[in-house]
């Protein structure tokens, strides 16, 4: 989840003087537009700052407002007015998770202040720019660019954006778990956020204290923080803020087994987060309450909870994941722009000096070619790399999905409100704890390249057992490790297995009237790691004449994988089907990768 400060702490270019009076100074500019309706600068300074102050309150108003500003600062051909308000409008589109245009819209605003040598502003988009790296993940251009903005603004005695860089320095090293770091970070930037009585600024920072305190178990100093973070987002009516603070209450309590307390927490954080309509924290609401009635044995309203909670985590899921490649795509982008920037400059200072000489030597101009046709090349090789990496990317995004086979969540849900019905509470209680830590699983490691074989299986048995249940326990397994693999200190990619096992079940050992076996065999050779799947279903003959689109879609992603596996590890591995008297064995083979 996108850190709360973050995401709030990215604000358009004005000079706030003292946030104690932020709602009477916001009364007060949706007055003055209101009564000037002539088209020109004065109004356009109204339309920015009644956009930022409408951010995060009525985001679809602030995008009205801020258009306007546009054209009319175009219009009159006013730079400082337009780099500002593209900048606004790059923060609104970052609020709402739309980092790609946010990006392209603070790169075009960072363009004409420099240009307009408007130091300020220049701060302050180079600091949002660090924010789409760090949502990125790529911790070391988020922080050389934040360290940048802070040696900026401490020369130029800017407070606002010293608090800013510390802020989200802090926030940096948080997501790294280098807490007590981060803790240093937001205590200097909660200092000077005090100084200036910057009640937004104060709130957000204890809120991601608050954070910073869960990370290091100290829950205790973590409730503190959150409660006090409510109480000030409360006074200033920021309702992410609220709404945030009131989320985290909640699993923090629930962390402690105070239950009771955080069922309220829960159910205020649902009313605040619908009312925004931020998702996520709805989602992370239901799964707090499904806690809650799950620790009170109420198994009905425990499992409406856990379903509501899968059908928004799922969107959020999907959404994070279509993100995550959008991420890969821009960098992709800003890498091959920045490939090419650095070649075109080079190639235009290469012309230059060669024009100087031009008459001296013809072999000086062989050198100017040879270098730009280098630089070609290298910005080539860079592209194709960057194009490879969104491959990559992409590639995990449809593998999650397949993991998340929507008929496999909702045959599940069903088989559970199917034995609540029935009044098997033992069974549906067994079927939901086991449902619900697989698909928390699934969702934790759909970011990581490789898991260790152990956890990998453990998985793989979950997903077994839930489908056993949904048939009636006629399926069986069988888990055959070959005693030279060492299950902690071997990495797989996680549930690559997942799309053979499946469709052995629903198109193999389903279809017929005896029990069902699927057998998993894990063996190594050399440097390769030998996995098998294997069943006694009806056989691929039969069964490919009932494949659906889903089942098959989840092979071609592995496939996909397996590809760019070989790719990145110069490998040569492969997927291979052997057609058994009764059933079939699939056999994938794939680096011998270890943690030591």
């Amino acid at each position: 989840m996108k850190p709360v400060l973050r995401s709030l702490i990215i604000i358009t270019y004005l000079v706030f003087c003292c946030f104690s009076s932020l709602a009477q100074e916001k009364d007060s500019i949706l007055n003055l537009l209101d009564g000037y309706i002539k088209k020109d600068t004065v109004r356009g300074q109204y339309l920015i700052k009644a956009s930022n102050y409408l951010t995060y309150s009525k985001p679809k108003v602030a995008i009205e407002y801020i258009d306007e500003a546009i054209k009319i600062a175009k219009d009159k051909k006013w730079k400082k007015g337009t780099a500002s308000a593209l900048n606004q409008k790059g923060s609104i589109y970052y609020t709402m998770a739309n980092n790609l245009k946010a990006l392209d819209l603070f790169l075009e605003a960072l363009s004409i202040s420099e240009n307009i040598n408007d130091e300020k502003l220049t701060i302050n988009l180079y600091n949002n720019v660090a924010n789409i790296y760090a949502d990125m993940k790529d911790f070391d251009k988020a922080l050389a660019n934040y360290n940048n903005c802070l040696n900026i603004s401490i020369e130029l005695k800017d407070t606002i954006n010293q608090i800013r860089a510390y802020n989200n320095i802090g926030n940096v090293y948080s997501e790294t778990n280098r807490v007590n770091t981060s803790i240093n970070y937001f205590d200097k930037a909660l200092l000077y956020a005090k100084q200036v009585n910057n009640i937004f600024f104060v709130a957000a920072i204890i809120n991601n204290k608050g954070l910073a305190y869960k990370r290091k178990k100290d829950y205790n100093n973590s409730l503190k923080h959150y409660k006090e973070a409510l109480q000030i987002s409360r006074e200033i009516n920021n309702k992410y803020i609220e709404a945030s603070a009131l989320n985290s209450l909640g699993k923090v309590l629930v962390l402690q087994n105070k239950f009771n307390q955080a069922k309220i927490y829960a159910k205020n954080s649902l009313a605040v987060s619908k009312n925004i309509d931020a998702v996520e924290w709805q989602a992370d609401s239901w799964l707090v309450l499904n806690q809650v009635y799950e620790n009170d044995q109420n198994h009905k309203k425990s499992l409406l909870a856990f379903k509501n909670y899968i059908k928004l985590r799922d969107s959020v899921a999907t959404e994070e994941k279509k993100a995550e490649l959008t991420k890969k795509d821009m960098q992709y982008q800003i890498d091959k722009q920045d490939t090419l920037s650095k070649a075109e400059i080079k190639r235009q200072s290469l012309i230059k000096n060669s024009a100087i000489g031009a008459g001296s030597s013809l072999l000086l101009f062989s050198i100017v070619g040879y270098f730009l046709y280098k630089r070609k090349r290298d910005a080539e090789a860079q592209k194709n790399i960057a194009e490879f990496k969104t491959k990559i990317a992409e590639t995990e995004l449809k593998a999650l999905r397949s993991q998340m086979n929507p008929h496999f969540i909702f045959n599940s849900l069903n088989s559970i409100s199917n034995y609540l019905v029935n009044n098997d509470i033992k069974k549906a209680d067994e079927y939901l704890l086991k449902f619900s830590t697989l698909t928390r699983s699934i969702l934790e490691n759909s970011e990581k390249k490789w898991i260790s074989l152990k956890d990998d299986l453990e998985l793989l048995k979950m997903y077994i057992d839930i489908e056993s249940l949904r048939l009636k326990n006629k399926l069986n397994h069988i888990v055959s490790i070959n005693n030279n693999i060492d299950l902690e200190n071997t990495l797989i990619p996680p549930l690559i297995l997942q799309p053979f096992i499946e469709n052995s079940i629903w198109h193999g050992v389903s279809q017929i009237e005896a029990e069902g076996i699927i057998k998993i065999e894990i063996n190594s050779n050399n440097k390769t790691l030998i996995c098998a799947v294997e069943d006694n279903g009806i056989g691929r003959e039969k069964a490919t004449r009932n494949l659906n689109k889903t089942s098959s879609m989840g092979i071609k992603i592995t496939s996909q994988r397996i590809d760019l596996i070989n790719k990145t590890k110069k490998a040569n591995e492969t997927i291979k089907y052997t057609d058994k008297e009764k059933g079939l064995r699939v056999e994938v083979t794939l680096p011998l990768k270890l943690k030591f």
